[in-house]
């Protein structure tokens, strides 16, 4: 009744593995001697905090998996499900007060779990003599969530909210690392009229004195006045004052969903492959849009400033220019992109001589080939490249943000083999 299954099997696995700190000793109060002396003394401090509470970080993995294979082989289907939390979770570069002799010191910060599912399928749709097709695709999804954090470990990246083209970070429990916030980006205010603040129903709002209140960032401590030209940000909940209550959740840089696909074609000696890889669920800061637009500075701007708001009444997207003053580049959606992409990874021809040419040639095997790499790309994202991770080392804060760097190449390349 089931001769088309040729296997079904199930597999599971349950292991903890411990992770000590970066240091030695850290459980003992330690000294160190000055570099310099006085009155022909040295003297000595305390180059560490005694860490008598510090523990060892443990990684609980469990996983859960299947293979299933079907119709002579030619459909073969690999599953499976996996969470690894670390407990006791250490953090090497924990910031503290000045004030006590030192600036960082380790600690157990918190819980963490990496945790995702992965699904591989393999085909043989077409099999005879002399013709093989195949087909095969992968999908994942893997993310870090946090499940607890330390009292004293910081809540966000600490940005200040006067500063443009910054993103705040949070660390929230039961949300994965990579979000990030800021504001909604709504065009250009046209004219003054459009700078009237408004409330929730879009009536003006009117001071205590009757007088007309126009939008505001950051009051009181700021209190920037915004014009006409200037950009135009949603007031969340309509209080006329741009501030902390308006950030708003942005994106992520960590894909929803990863994997590859491809198909492959062999007759008697030709073999053709192909693979794709894909991101799917992504965003991406383009930083590089953000330095050539600001208008903020002498840097080099693009072309796109050419459309900038300059007379009252003009309609646009670009705010007018204001050297080294205004809010016209915070850090919002304006500048957050789709990163999703399809790439043709790589193409490969191959070809492997028959065995009448490799008597005539006297040698035991031989083939050429000829491979292309990163062929192409389909995707929204404007900037030269959509596959831009988050670089930094041991930063829980850090965002996908693209500065433009050189993309990945295209290549050509050529092959031969010969075996006597």
């Amino acid at each position: 009744k089931y001769d088309f299954i040729d296997d079904l099997s199930f597999r599971a696995s349950y292991g903890q593995s411990g992770g000590v700190p970066g240091k030695d000793y850290l459980y003992f109060n330690q000294y160190a001697p000055f570099g310099y002396s006085y009155n022909g003394q040295s003297g000595v401090y305390p180059s560490n905090l005694e860490l008598t509470n510090l523990k060892w970080q443990t990684v609980t993995g469990t996983n859960l998996g299947l293979n299933f294979w079907i119709f002579n082989n030619r459909v073969l289907i690999d599953a499976e499900v996996y969470r690894n939390r670390t407990t006791d979770l250490i953090f090497d570069k924990l910031a503290i007060p000045s004030f006590t002799g030192l600036s960082i010191y380790s600690a157990n910060s918190g819980t963490l779990d990496n945790q995702g599912w992965e699904l591989n399928i393999n085909t043989v749709p077409y099999r005879s003599k002399d013709i093989t097709v195949g087909f095969d695709f992968n999908i994942a999804r893997n993310a870090n969530i946090i499940r607890e954090v330390s009292e004293y470990f910081p809540r966000d990246n600490g940005v200040k909210l006067n500063e443009n083209g910054v993103y705040r970070s949070y660390l929230l429990e039961g949300n994965p690392f990579g979000s990030f916030y800021g504001f909604k980006y709504k065009g250009v205010y046209s004219t003054a009229a459009e700078t009237i603040a408004k409330d929730a129903d879009g009536n003006n709002i009117v001071g205590p004195n009757g007088q007309v209140v126009y939008m505001r960032f950051g009051y009181p401590s700021i209190d920037y006045q915004f014009e006409a030209g200037d950009a135009r940000y949603e007031d969340i909940n309509h209080d006329g004052n741009i501030d902390e209550k308006d950030i708003v959740y942005l994106g992520n840089g960590i894909p929803k969903v990863t994997g590859g696909f491809g198909p492959n074609f062999k007759y008697k000696g030709l073999t053709v492959r192909a693979f794709f890889n894909y991101k799917l669920g992504v965003q991406v800061i383009n930083a590089a849009d953000m330095n050539t637009t600001n208008q903020y500075s002498y840097n080099n701007q693009s072309t796109a400033v050419l459309r900038r708001w300059r007379n009252p009444g003009d309609e646009t997207d670009i705010p007018r220019a204001l050297f080294r003053r205004g809010y016209n580049w915070l850090g919002s959606d304006r500048y957050v992109e789709d990163g999703a992409f399809v790439r043709l990874r790589s193409v490969t021809l191959r070809y492997n001589l028959s065995n009448q040419i490799l008597e005539k040639m006297k040698v035991r095997s031989a083939s050429f080939y000829v491979t292309g790499e990163n062929l192409a790309t389909w995707t929204k994202y404007k900037g030269q490249d959509p596959d831009v991770t988050a670089r930094g080392n041991n930063d829980p804060f850090k965002v996908n943000v693209d500065n433009s760097l050189t993309p990945p190449t295209r290549n050509l390349l050529f092959g031969l083999t010969v075996g006597f």
